[in-house]
């Protein structure tokens, strides 16, 4: 007996299955544009619609002079002749002879200085805004620490050598932007030309 509903039940669902899920779909399309309706329904016209707006950032060079070796890339390839790889390069790597002062490119809070094999001597400075500057590959005679607040062009750190994922490129800044915790491109707020 419970072999003969199982094989009905079965042949049932092969035979209607199609038009359950249709079914199914229908209903939660209807459902969705229902709650859209709903939704906009609720937004009224006389709302005031208020823009935030941020102030232009402007960064000052983080290096006296300008060389850039390696500049960001999201989604262009770059080769790395240190990993022998091509990848993408979410900063930009400043040239400078090595112990060349780096400078903080806004006013800002100092929220991390700490080493990483990989990228060395780091110093990380909150800029408000959900922004953080990322300066890697100091030498390690830091002159800031987590906690100081610093003023835009005050020296921070020193240029080195000590990322090792990019030690072939020899003495340099590597500058990374997060905004809201995601990578950005520097040259948003750099106008490396004037500098």
């Amino acid at each position: 007996m419970e072999y003969n509903k199982t094989t009905k039940f079965a042949r049932f669902m092969k035979k209607y299955a199609y038009w359950f899920a249709l079914g199914f779909s229908v209903c939660l399309l209807a459902t969705v544009l229902t709650l859209s309706v709903i939704y906009k329904s609720n937004i009224k016209d006389d709302d005031p619609f208020v823009p935030v707006t941020v102030d232009e950032i402007n960064f000052a060079s983080p290096v006296a002079s300008v060389d850039v070796i390696k500049d960001y890339s999201n989604s262009a390839l770059q080769y790395s002749s240190t990993l022998r790889l091509w990848q993408t390069h979410k900063a930009i790597d400043f040239a400078a002879e090595e112990g060349t002062e780096v400078l903080a490119v806004l006013d800002g809070t100092v929220t991390e200085v700490t080493y990483n094999y990989l990228m060395g001597n780091i110093v990380k400075l909150d800029v408000g805004n959900g922004m953080i500057v990322v300066y890697a590959s100091l030498s390690s005679d830091v002159p800031v620490k987590q906690g100081d607040t610093v003023s835009k062009g005050s020296k921070i750190g020193y240029v080195s050598n000590t990322a090792k994922t990019e030690v072939s490129d020899g003495p340099h800044l590597h500058l990374e932007v997060l905004l809201d915790d995601e990578k950005v491109d520097p040259n948003l707020y750099l106008d490396l030309e004037e500098k």
